[in-house]
Protein backbone atom coordinates (compact mmCIF):
# COMPACT_ATOMS: atom_id res chain seq x y z
CA UNK A 1 0.00 0.00 0.00
CA UNK A 2 1.07 3.41 -0.97
CA UNK A 3 1.23 5.78 2.44
CA UNK A 4 -0.67 8.85 2.13
CA UNK A 5 2.23 10.97 3.63
CA UNK A 6 5.25 10.10 1.98
CA UNK A 7 3.76 8.95 -1.55
CA UNK A 8 6.17 5.76 -1.09
CA UNK A 9 4.66 2.21 -1.82
CA UNK A 10 5.38 -0.23 1.59
CA UNK A 11 3.70 -2.85 3.15
CA UNK A 12 1.26 -2.32 5.94
CA UNK A 13 3.70 -3.76 8.74
CA UNK A 14 7.03 -1.83 7.47
CA UNK A 15 4.49 1.38 7.28
CA UNK A 16 3.32 0.45 10.79
CA UNK A 17 6.69 -0.04 12.09
CA UNK A 18 8.03 3.34 10.41
CA UNK A 19 5.64 5.48 11.97
CA UNK A 20 6.05 4.21 15.14
CA UNK A 21 9.77 4.48 14.89
CA UNK A 22 9.73 8.53 14.02
CA UNK A 23 6.46 8.66 16.10
CA UNK A 24 4.13 10.72 14.22
CA UNK A 25 2.49 10.97 10.94
CA UNK A 26 4.12 14.28 9.29
CA UNK A 27 6.37 12.01 7.78
CA UNK A 28 8.96 13.15 4.31
CA UNK A 29 10.95 10.43 2.46
CA UNK A 30 13.29 11.04 0.12
CA UNK A 31 15.27 8.07 -2.71
CA UNK A 32 18.99 7.79 -1.43
CA UNK A 33 20.34 5.05 -3.66
CA UNK A 34 20.19 1.71 -5.32
CA UNK A 35 22.80 -0.90 -5.53
CA UNK A 36 23.71 -4.02 -5.74
CA UNK A 37 22.50 -4.25 -1.89
CA UNK A 38 18.86 -3.13 -2.46
CA UNK A 39 17.22 0.15 -3.11
CA UNK A 40 17.68 2.82 -0.03
CA UNK A 41 14.87 5.38 1.38
CA UNK A 42 15.38 8.18 3.69
CA UNK A 43 12.34 8.69 5.59
CA UNK A 44 12.12 11.90 8.00
CA UNK A 45 9.68 12.84 10.63
CA UNK A 46 9.49 15.86 13.27
CA UNK A 47 12.77 14.91 15.08
CA UNK A 48 13.80 11.74 14.27
CA UNK A 49 15.05 9.90 10.66
CA UNK A 50 15.32 6.01 9.42
CA UNK A 51 16.32 4.40 6.49
CA UNK A 52 14.28 1.72 4.62
CA UNK A 53 15.85 -0.70 2.59
CA UNK A 54 14.60 -3.09 0.10
CA UNK A 55 16.25 -6.19 -1.29
CA UNK A 56 15.63 -10.17 -1.83
CA UNK A 57 17.32 -11.12 1.03
CA UNK A 58 18.57 -8.75 4.12
CA UNK A 59 18.74 -11.53 7.12
CA UNK A 60 22.39 -11.52 6.53
CA UNK A 61 22.77 -7.89 6.65
CA UNK A 62 20.50 -8.03 9.88
CA UNK A 63 22.20 -10.43 11.53
CA UNK A 64 25.46 -8.84 10.92
CA UNK A 65 24.50 -5.09 12.42
CA UNK A 66 23.18 -7.10 15.68
CA UNK A 67 26.43 -8.86 16.03
CA UNK A 68 28.88 -5.53 14.80
CA UNK A 69 27.10 -3.38 17.08
CA UNK A 70 29.47 -2.17 19.83
CA UNK A 71 32.35 -3.16 17.85
CA UNK A 72 31.84 -0.95 14.74
CA UNK A 73 29.82 1.95 14.52
CA UNK A 74 26.98 0.82 12.33
CA UNK A 75 23.01 1.38 12.17
CA UNK A 76 21.04 1.01 15.08
CA UNK A 77 18.57 -1.80 13.52
CA UNK A 78 15.09 -1.24 14.26
CA UNK A 79 13.68 -4.31 12.46
CA UNK A 80 13.38 -6.62 9.25
CA UNK A 81 9.73 -7.27 7.79
CA UNK A 82 8.52 -9.03 4.59
CA UNK A 83 6.55 -7.82 1.93
CA UNK A 84 5.99 -7.73 -1.81
CA UNK A 85 8.58 -10.51 -2.62
CA UNK A 86 11.15 -8.60 -0.95
CA UNK A 87 12.64 -8.13 2.27
CA UNK A 88 12.64 -4.70 4.06
CA UNK A 89 15.42 -3.59 6.92
CA UNK A 90 14.63 -0.59 8.85
CA UNK A 91 17.39 1.41 10.69
CA UNK A 92 17.97 4.68 12.88
CA UNK A 93 19.87 7.16 10.38
CA UNK A 94 23.67 8.09 11.79
CA UNK A 95 25.72 10.71 12.43
CA UNK A 96 28.34 11.58 9.41
CA UNK A 97 28.64 12.28 5.69
CA UNK A 98 29.40 9.46 3.30
CA UNK A 99 33.22 9.82 1.97
CA UNK A 100 32.10 10.07 -1.79
CA UNK A 101 29.56 13.26 -0.61
CA UNK A 102 30.73 16.79 -2.42
CA UNK A 103 30.78 18.37 0.99
CA UNK A 104 34.02 16.68 2.13
CA UNK A 105 36.40 19.06 1.02
CA UNK A 106 39.92 16.85 0.57
CA UNK A 107 41.95 16.30 -1.98
CA UNK A 108 41.73 12.48 -3.60
CA UNK A 109 44.98 12.32 -2.06
CA UNK A 110 44.45 13.37 1.35
CA UNK A 111 40.83 10.92 0.88
CA UNK A 112 42.72 7.99 -0.17
CA UNK A 113 45.00 8.03 2.98
CA UNK A 114 42.57 8.62 5.18
CA UNK A 115 40.50 5.49 3.19
CA UNK A 116 43.39 3.39 4.36
CA UNK A 117 44.09 4.98 7.60
CA UNK A 118 40.04 4.18 8.44
CA UNK A 119 40.53 0.92 7.04
CA UNK A 120 43.80 -0.11 9.06
CA UNK A 121 41.68 0.29 12.28
CA UNK A 122 38.88 -1.36 11.33
CA UNK A 123 41.37 -4.44 10.64
CA UNK A 124 42.19 -4.28 14.02
CA UNK A 125 38.95 -4.90 15.76
CA UNK A 126 38.80 -8.58 17.51
CA UNK A 127 36.67 -10.64 15.51
CA UNK A 128 37.03 -13.55 17.87
CA UNK A 129 33.62 -15.90 18.13
CA UNK A 130 32.48 -14.12 14.70
CA UNK A 131 29.57 -16.60 13.08
CA UNK A 132 30.05 -14.48 9.70
CA UNK A 133 33.03 -15.16 7.03
CA UNK A 134 35.77 -17.59 7.44
CA UNK A 135 38.51 -18.10 10.08
CA UNK A 136 42.09 -18.49 8.82
CA UNK A 137 45.54 -17.04 8.54
CA UNK A 138 45.93 -13.75 8.03
CA UNK A 139 42.13 -13.28 8.11
CA UNK A 140 40.41 -10.44 9.83
CA UNK A 141 37.15 -8.60 10.38
CA UNK A 142 36.38 -7.53 6.67
CA UNK A 143 33.70 -4.91 5.55
CA UNK A 144 33.28 -6.60 2.63
CA UNK A 145 32.17 -3.73 0.22
CA UNK A 146 34.61 -1.13 1.50
CA UNK A 147 33.76 1.57 -0.81
CA UNK A 148 33.53 5.36 -0.38
CA UNK A 149 29.91 5.86 -0.04
CA UNK A 150 29.74 3.33 2.80
CA UNK A 151 32.14 5.10 5.00
CA UNK A 152 30.77 7.93 6.74
CA UNK A 153 32.58 10.68 8.81
CA UNK A 154 31.89 13.52 11.01
CA UNK A 155 34.89 15.71 12.05
CA UNK A 156 37.07 14.01 9.58
CA UNK A 157 36.84 10.78 12.18
CA UNK A 158 34.60 7.53 11.15
CA UNK A 159 31.10 7.71 12.30
CA UNK A 160 29.41 4.99 10.71
CA UNK A 161 29.47 1.81 8.23
CA UNK A 162 26.63 1.03 6.45
CA UNK A 163 26.05 -1.66 3.60
CA UNK A 164 27.57 -4.35 6.25
CA UNK A 165 25.73 -7.62 4.35
CA UNK A 166 28.82 -9.30 3.61
CA UNK A 167 31.27 -8.27 6.78
CA UNK A 168 32.24 -11.37 8.31
CA UNK A 169 36.34 -12.81 8.42
CA UNK A 170 37.77 -13.08 5.57
CA UNK A 171 41.02 -12.12 4.05
CA UNK A 172 41.95 -8.44 4.25
CA UNK A 173 42.32 -8.14 0.27
CA UNK A 174 38.72 -8.22 -0.18
CA UNK A 175 38.53 -5.01 1.63
CA UNK A 176 41.54 -3.28 0.27
CA UNK A 177 40.51 -4.14 -3.75
CA UNK A 178 37.59 -2.26 -2.84
CA UNK A 179 39.41 0.22 -1.65
CA UNK A 180 41.53 0.76 -4.82
CA UNK A 181 38.45 -0.12 -7.49
CA UNK A 182 36.12 2.90 -5.27
CA UNK A 183 39.04 5.14 -5.76
CA UNK A 184 39.77 4.34 -9.44
CA UNK A 185 35.88 4.73 -10.19
CA UNK A 186 35.66 8.13 -7.96
CA UNK A 187 38.76 9.59 -8.72
CA UNK A 188 40.18 7.80 -11.62
CA UNK A 189 44.09 5.92 -11.34
CA UNK A 190 47.33 6.90 -9.50
CA UNK A 191 45.58 7.02 -5.91
CA UNK A 192 46.21 3.28 -4.99
CA UNK A 193 50.04 3.84 -3.67
CA UNK A 194 48.65 6.28 -0.93
CA UNK A 195 45.39 4.39 0.02
CA UNK A 196 47.46 1.23 0.48
CA UNK A 197 50.93 3.04 2.31
CA UNK A 198 48.55 4.42 5.16
CA UNK A 199 46.69 1.19 5.26
CA UNK A 200 50.27 -0.49 5.72
CA UNK A 201 50.01 -2.63 3.06
CA UNK A 202 53.19 -4.40 1.85
CA UNK A 203 54.66 -2.21 -1.71
CA UNK A 204 52.90 -3.32 -4.91
CA UNK A 205 53.54 -2.88 -8.59
CA UNK A 206 51.40 -1.34 -11.11
CA UNK A 207 50.28 -4.64 -12.36
CA UNK A 208 49.87 -5.88 -8.79
CA UNK A 209 47.68 -2.97 -7.54
CA UNK A 210 45.31 -3.71 -11.19
CA UNK A 211 45.11 -7.35 -10.09
CA UNK A 212 44.18 -6.51 -7.04
CA UNK A 213 41.79 -3.57 -8.44
CA UNK A 214 39.88 -6.14 -10.24
CA UNK A 215 39.17 -8.99 -7.68
CA UNK A 216 35.94 -6.09 -6.46
CA UNK A 217 33.54 -7.80 -8.64
CA UNK A 218 30.23 -5.93 -8.82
Amino acid sequence: MKDEATGLRMPDVVRAAVREALGGDDLRHEFAWMSWAGTVWRLEGKTRVVYVKRAAHLEGERDRLAWLGGRWPVPQLIGLFHGFGDDWLLTHAVRGQPLNDRSIPWTPEAMAARLGEILRGLHSTDGTGCPFGEAGPGHVLVHGDYCLPNVLVEDGELSALVDVGGAGLGDPQVDLAAGVWTLQYNYGPGHARAFLDSYGWKPMTDSEIEKLRRRYAR
